[in-house]
Order: C-alpha cells, then sequence, then structure tokens
C-alpha cells in the first residue's frame, strides 16, 4: 500500500519537471545535431532515421578496422 503513495508522488513531480525536461531534451537533441554530419536544423523525423543510419555506419566501419588489425596482427 506504501507503493501508491510513491508512485503518487513520482507523477507529481515527474509533471512539476517536465518543462525541465523538454529543455533537457532539445539540449541533448541540438547537441545530436551538432555531432551528426549533414544533420543541422533537421525536422525529428528525418533526424532519428539520420541518427541510426549514422550509429550503424560507425559499427560496420569499427567492424571492418577490428577485421584489419586482426588480418595484419596489431
Amino acid at each position: 500500500m506504501r507503493m501508491r503513495g510513491k508512485k503518487k508522488r513520482l507523477r507529481l513531480s515527474l509533471v512539476k519537471n517536465s518543462t525541465a525536461v523538454n529543455t533537457s531534451i532539445q539540449r541533448k537533441l541540438r547537441q545530436l545535431q551538432k555531432i551528426i554530419p549533414g544533420c543541422n536544423e533537421m525536422d525529428l523525423e528525418t533526424l532519428f532515421p539520420r541518427i541510426a543510419n549514422y550509429i550503424l555506419s560507425l559499427q560496420v566501419k569499427v567492424n571492418i578496422l577490428k577485421n584489419i588489425s586482426t588480418l595484419y596482427g596489431v
């Protein structure tokens, strides 16, 4: 029964901090836009697929470099 009170307080604190969360999310999205090439001032619908593709391409590059280093014994 105590869990109900904790959940209620958590929900209330989340509602109070929603503007802080929104500004935090916006700041993080701006940082992502700066990091990912070609994503400056991009809308969210195209930003997330672009980020996913960029992460996948980085993973492929890392795997290629790992394979090359094991091939040459480095």
